[in-house]
């Protein structure tokens, strides 16, 4: 195929938002645990919950979209959410519990847990007569009693329910204990109730802050970068099934630029295949790739991070990447600044909160998206 582009409507990869990849390599075993969990908890058997974790750009959104597939395959009714702050989350939670409940069950008994959602209208089986109800804001307080009645109907029907929230670092401290209230009474009541939580590290503390039990009520997932052999499958197994091969040295190519991040895997192994001209690919083409590769990230990966962060945290961003790759003490960061700790500390919690970066330890601070540090220096220079 050599001076032949490939054709780009073939084209096997998948960069973007929570797309699913066409190999979901490096997961297999985090899937496979909670397949078991599914599955015990629908035989009313106790099992852990799930956290999923890691940087931008690893894959939990992918991964929490196929655990929500495994789950509906499995026989479990699945509310997914992404946390947005505020009571939006909350409101979609109880929003999709009302849709489940009233499909499942539409008698009196539960008017009781419909009652805390913002917008109800019912009519009574038999009757006529229609309820509604609007509330100007979510009962938060009856959050444990929609999820522990949602699964009750669940079980009447022999199915599951699996809560799946996504960006849960989001999710306000109050919000996030009676969510985990919930979850626990399903827990204890022998309900089938499956919870499966995706953020940025941060999120394990946010969990056992919120409450004193939830650390024995999860195992945690912390997603980082493929190995060099799962990255290889990521690129070459695709491209197989359409009878395409990549050179060694081509994918060797894309794991040291990439440094094994799924996104960026996916993104360079696009553009590698729509500016490609050898067969095998070659690391050359991977090269002449680049500045396309490197033009869709920074306009749409990094940009959009940055186009969301407040005029007055640009400094700290700024002092945090001329520190090169994390992480670092907070006191270094200020000091890049000019500045003392405690001057920045509000900024260092707003970047937190937006999910800029992350405290991997107490003390210190890391940018949560790979490779940004990079692009900091080269599109906001000090």
């Amino acid at each position: 195929m050599s001076g032949e582009r490939y054709d780009p409507i073939a084209n096997p990869y998948a960069p973007g938002a929570g797309t699913p990849p066409p190999a979901l390599v490096g997961r297999d075993a985090i899937i496979d645990s909670a397949d078991i969990s599914l599955q015990r908890l629908r035989a009313a058997r106790t099992s852990q919950h799930q956290l999923i974790t890691g940087l931008r750009g690893v894959g939990k959104t992918v991964l929490l979209g196929k655990l929500a597939a495994l789950a509906q395959h499995v026989g479990y009714r699945v509310i997914r959410v992404e946390a947005v702050g505020g009571d939006d989350t909350l409101r979609s939670v109880l929003r999709q519990a009302r849709r489940i409940l009233e499909d499942l069950d539409r008698s009196q008994k539960v008017l009781r847990a419909l009652r805390s959602i913002e917008s109800v209208a019912i009519t009574l089986a038999g009757t006529g007569v229609t309820i509604e109800r609007t509330a100007a804001t979510p009962d938060r307080e009856a959050l444990a009693d929609v999820v522990t009645d949602l699964a009750t109907a669940a079980a009447d029907h022999d199915l599951g329910v699996l809560l799946a929230i996504d960006e849960a670092q989001m999710i306000a401290s109050d919000d996030l204990r009676r969510i985990l209230a919930g979850v626990h009474r399903c827990g204890q009541d022998g309900l089938p109730l499956a919870c499966v939580l995706a953020g940025l590290p941060n999120l394990v503390g946010d969990v056992a802050k919120a409450a004193t039990y939830a650390e024995r009520m999860f195992t945690v997932a912390d997603l980082g970068p493929l190995s060099p052999d799962q990255v290889t499958r990521a690129i070459v197994e695709p491209a197989a099934e359409i009878g395409v091969e990549w050179a060694p040295e081509a994918t060797e190519e894309i794991i040291d630029r990439s440094d094994g991040y799924p996104f960026f895997v996916q993104t360079w192994a696009y553009h590698t295949w729509n500016t490609a001209h050898d067969e095998p690919i070659s690391a050359a083409d991977v090269d002449h790739a680049g500045p396309h590769a490197d033009h869709a990230l920074d306009s749409s990966f990094f940009a959009a991070r940055i186009a969301r962060i407040p005029s007055s945290e640009v400094a700290y961003v700024q002092g945090l990447a001329s520190l090169g790759p994390g992480p670092h003490r907070s006191g270094e960061v200020a000091a890049a600044m000019g500045m003392q700790t405690s001057q920045v500390a509000a900024f260092r919690e707003r970047l937190i909160g937006e999910g800029v970066v992350y405290a991997p330890r107490y003390g210190w601070i890391e940018f949560a998206i790979p490779h940004f540090e990079q692009y900091v220096r080269r599109a906001l220079p000090v």
